[in-house]
């Protein structure tokens, strides 16, 4: 006798029946099937780094799509969401390697609220990131440049949003495309 105590596929004690095996089950409550969905996508995810089959990869995605389904959503919800992410935040394809982002007392400091914004922004020389940063319009200072920014990315490129260095006044600076 071999103890799984463990979630499986509909069609396993059948395999195992027909197998001439006879196998020991019971159907889980709600509660109990979310949490065991949980630990068999672990399973699966360690099942697909030791391997890195598409056969892995095919049995990660029907643990999510069961998870999905008995957290009330459809696979459809999860797909719309997931396009909406890659919209918003890119996907993958670029193989983008994040190696850090500077945070400190610098009164000249950054927020990036989008990944689209940051990599826009890092296709631009150092040189002229300096410049357009020390090129922002003050309705009370004039020319100045802008501190303690953020940056998102807009339909027109990206948009700089923080203070003038000199007055503290709130500056908006668009980059265009």
């Amino acid at each position: 006798m071999i103890k799984y105590n463990k979630l499986v596929r509909d069609k396993i004690p059948d395999i195992i029946k027909e197998d001439g095996g006879n196998a020991s089950y019971h159907t889980l409550s709600e509660k109990k099937y979310i949490t065991e969905l949980d630990k068999k996508l672990n399973e699966e995810v360690k099942e697909y780094q030791a391997d890195k089959s598409l056969e892995e990869m095919a049995d990660v995605l029907e643990v999510l799509y069961a998870i999905c389904k008995a957290r009330g959503y459809t696979t459809q919800e999860l797909e719309s969401k997931r396009k909406e992410k890659a919209e918003i935040n890119g996907s993958f394809d670029e193989r983008i390697f994040l190696e850090y982002v500077e945070n400190g007392d610098t009164t000249n400091s950054a927020t990036v609220s989008d990944m689209k914004a940051l990599k826009k922004w890092g296709q631009i020389p150092d040189y002229a990131r300096d410049i357009i940063l020390s090129n922002v319009y003050c309705s009370k200072c004039g020319n100045t440049t802008v501190v303690d920014y953020s940056m998102h990315s807009d339909r027109l490129g990206i948009v700089i949003s923080g203070k003038c260095v000199s007055c503290g006044s709130k500056v908006v600076r668009v980059v265009e495309d």
